[in-house]
């Protein structure tokens, strides 16, 4: 194989390896926004959750109560809604990463296929090389001796 084959192979490992770093970190980066949306939306349900029940007759208190569940509800929709969103950009960051690392994966292992069919080869030449000179050796060892027996 020419050198020039194998570079043009390893700059395509060093692509799909910095595509498949690059899916990762962006795997990553989706996870955390994922994480944070779901801690966004468990604290919001926690605070309607522990909403203390009116113990006024008050009207302006209970008006004051309603607008504050209703805000929290209207934040907890929002958050749910973004909680959706960032766990499909999760899965696309996913899908994206398993892609690139079989792409990544199956690029390797052709070079280790062609860098194991090179050594063949060349363990192939070099016992050829030495059978040649096995050969060469035992002619002239055999011409030696046929000299001296005449």
């Amino acid at each position: 194989m020419t050198r020039r084959g194998r570079g043009s192979l390893g700059g395509l490992v060093r692509l799909r390896g910095v595509r498949e770093r690059d899916s990762r970190i962006g795997l990553a980066t989706a996870l955390a926004e994922e994480r944070g949306a779901t801690a966004t939306v468990a604290e919001l349900e926690r605070q309607l959750g522990t909403l203390p029940a009116p113990v006024s007759a008050d009207l302006a208190t209970f008006r004051a109560r309603q607008h504050l569940v209703e805000m929290l509800g209207a934040a907890l929709v929002d958050a749910r809604a973004g909680q959706e969103v960032a766990r499909q950009i999760t899965l696309e960051a996913r899908n994206r990463w398993v892609e690139d690392r079989s792409r990544l994966a199956a690029v390797e292992s052709l070079v280790a296929r062609r860098t194991a069919a090179v050594r063949e080869e060349r363990r192939r030449q070099e016992n050829r090389d030495l059978d040649e000179i096995a050969g060469e050796l035992w002619r002239r060892q055999h011409a030696t001796t046929s000299g001296e027996a005449s």
